[in-house]
């Protein structure tokens, strides 16, 4: 009978493990989304609405966006240091673990946020794309598009082209979140996740 109980042990064990880690994945990126959200309320009070802070969407040079992030973010959130690392954007390591990228340009705030705080590790299980201030932008003809944001909230679950439904969070063709994905993990990867009440579920490509 012992032998039968440890061989169940060692076949559910695995299982035991990986919904530890789903679970603590979860929460830090429930946290960090609180995180950014607390400090753009602490800033509000500061500087004004959001609105004001950058005025028409345009790209930002690392200096411009590291200014930002600063002015905006850097006194309301504990970080180690912030490297250059990524195109024009910063890359802000975060004293509670974990990394994130900050980029705004002409089509708005992209923040992408990493788990375990390395920028080579591009899974669904570790990177997280949010957006920021996505209300309105400039398409890539110059045209005015307007986006989808939660107004109580300025940091949202990357949403640019959803369509609302749940099923094309994981089947769009470029953005869906797709454990073979190219493209930072699937960028819809944490509105899925949200979707969910910030629980993994049994269709996320863990």
């Amino acid at each position: 009978m012992l032998g039968i109980i440890g061989i169940v042990a060692a076949m559910t064990l695995p299982s035991v493990i990986g919904n530890a880690q789903k679970e603590a994945t979860a929460k830090k990126v429930h946290k960090f989304y609180n995180t950014m959200n607390n400090a753009v309320q602490f800033s509000i009070a500061e500087h004004g609405d959001v609105e004001n802070w950058m005025g028409k969407p345009k790209r930002l040079t690392y200096e411009e966006n590291l200014q930002f992030f600063k002015t905006y973010f850097g006194k309301h959130i504990k970080y180690n240091r912030i490297d250059n690392c990524y195109q024009e954007g910063i890359c802000v390591y975060m004293q509670a673990g974990g990394m994130f990228i900050f980029r705004y340009d002409s089509m708005g705030g992209d923040i992408f946020y990493f788990v375990n705080g390395k920028l080579e590790d591009v899974s669904v299980r570790n990177v997280f794309a949010f957006q920021f201030n996505k209300v309105e932008g400039m398409d890539e003809d110059g045209n005015t598009i307007t986006r989808s944001l939660n107004r109580k909230t300025s940091v949202e679950p990357y949403a640019y082209q959803w369509d609302g439904t749940y099923e094309k969070l994981k089947t769009h063709s470029d953005r869906g979140c797709d454990k073979g994905t190219t493209k930072f993990a699937g960028t819809f990867c944490c509105k899925l996740l949200q979707m969910n009440n910030w629980k993994f579920t049994d269709d996320y490509p863990w």
